[in-house]
């Protein structure tokens, strides 16, 4: 018979991470003869719902597969490293957090380390699930359209993506979940267990994977303290993404020691903290990722696919969903996958469901619409980059003349395209309440800001394309 504590937890292999944790459902006996508390669910009954298995169908490198045939990995996958990764960080920070906790809260009753871990997790878990197909290229090119739900912690008028969407979703659509959990993973009940009356409030996995960051003192201080692993200098998003989509590339981007970053950091009065001997490994990732950027990100033949899926994406997406906004039909948005989109597409690309009459709804589109997809599927772009410059830059400092060199876009047959990506954080201010440099033997560090300065603020890379 298989020991009782191995019922507990399902193992994940993972390329990136080796093993995965994830929590299983126990029933009342089983849970009570290991020492944890009853729990209406698990991380397994949250991988299972519909809203996590549709990122099985989001890819993670949208039309940058193209280019790197074997980049065939999923929003799904990233999202796995991602709770995992977030996991560890929980583990670690937990101790000098509950410290810290005590002593500008003495008297009150600091979190228990499971209840830290296992928001963490679910933060990292659910961080992507408001994804559309094409991800990011979703955000950019649809939901731009449309204005985010009204909140009254950031200013009206903001443009929706996809973490509103993910914002919504957690709270209406996996809330009832999220607040059954009662564990974190892992071996130890005493430590693994939330603490008597304790549980995951949904908001506040929503408060975490809120872009910009949101300020909301109405949070426990040990969440906004913790906030900066999601929108911070480096995010437990990006120590996945970086090692994750290299190695699914094949691109080479020299050491990045994780590790190292994670053990010199820990919880002060200010907030995360990294000890000063961790910058080296911090300017390593954050060298990393900027390559990473101009190599497979920003890639110029994944950036010539794009121009041709600009032309072709919004209309696709309203043929198929309708023109209403995603945040009023969470629903029907739970079946807008890239499983559906390019099984439509391959038809257009056919000539079917072609009319130059297409109205939102039908799963028509017009004419060009067709052709564009089929110069897309069939990998044959008709943009061909003719010019190239490469070029760093501190806030308000941006090359214009330099870009102007590349002369000026004409509609259908020159395009100026500037792929731009923050290098680090350019507002110095909030970079240095973001993360805390703590100095060796008690000496003051000179601030993050200053650290990294040898860093750009900005990268871009701007191209002059022409229409084939």
């Amino acid at each position: 018979m298989r020991h009782p504590g191995l019922q507990a937890v399902n193992l994940i292999s993972d390329p990136i991470h080796g093993y995965i944790e994830l929590t299983r459902r126990l029933d009342r006996q089983p849970t009570a003869g290991l020492g944890l508390p009853p729990e209406e669910s698990a991380e397994d009954d949250l991988l299972d719902t519909a809203w996590l298995q549709r990122l099985r169908r989001i890819s993670q490198l949208q039309s940058a597969r193209w280019v790197f045939p074997t980049a065939e990995h999923s929003r799904f996958t990233h999202g796995l490293g991602v709770m995992h990764e977030a996991g560890l960080w929980g583990r670690h920070l937990y101790p000098s957090l509950r410290s810290a906790l005590e002593t500008v809260e003495p008297g009150g009753r600091p979190p228990s380390e499971g209840l830290v871990v296992e928001t963490l997790r679910m933060a990292g878990l659910l961080h992507d699930v408001g994804h559309g197909p094409f991800a990011h290229f979703f955000d950019e090119h649809l939901l731009a359209d449309f204005r985010a739900p009204a909140d009254p912690r950031r200013p009206a008028g903001k443009q929706l993506t996809h973490e509103d969407l993910g914002q919504l979703i957690i709270v209406r659509e996996l809330g009832g979940l999220i607040g059954g959990l009662r564990r974190a993973p892992g071996p130890v009940p005493e430590r693994d267990a939330f603490a008597p009356g304790e549980a995951i409030d949904p908001r506040w996995v929503s408060f975490l994977i809120a872009k910009p960051a949101l300020a909301d003192p109405a949070m426990p201080r040990w969440l906004r303290w913790l906030q900066p692993l999601f929108s911070g200098v480096f995010t437990v998003d990006n120590l996945d993404y970086v090692r994750r989509d290299a190695y699914m590339t094949g691109v080479a981007v020299g050491p990045v020691d994780v590790e190292r970053l994670r053990r010199y950091s820990f919880v002060s009065e200010r907030g995360l903290t990294l000890y000063e001997p961790g910058l080296g490994a911090l300017e390593m990732f954050l060298t990393a990722r900027l390559f990473m950027y101009r190599t497979v990100y920003l890639h110029r033949t994944v950036r010539a696919i794009d121009l041709d899926l600009a032309e072709v994406f919004r209309p696709s997406i309203r043929a198929i969903f309708g023109a209403a906004s995603p945040a009023d039909l969470l629903d029907a948005y739970a079946d807008l996958d890239e499983y559906a989109l390019l099984h439509q597409a391959a038809r257009w690309a056919r000539g079917e469901a072609i009319s130059d009459d297409a109205r939102p709804g039908d799963g028509r589109v017009p004419t060009e619409v067709g052709d564009g997809w089929r110069h897309i599927l069939l990998r044959h772009p008709r943009w061909r980059a003719e010019a190239e410059l490469r070029l760093e830059y501190e806030p308000g400092g941006r090359p214009e003349a330099a870009i102007a060199g590349l002369g000026v876009p004409e509609p259908g047959r020159v395009a100026i395209d500037l792929a731009e990506v923050d290098a680090r954080p350019p507002d110095a201010t909030a970079t240095d309440l973001l993360l805390a440099v703590a100095g060796r033997d008690g000496r003051p560090a000179a601030p993050l800001s200053e650290s990294l300065a040898r860093l750009p603020a900005f990268a871009l890379i701007a191209r002059r394309y022409r229409r084939s």
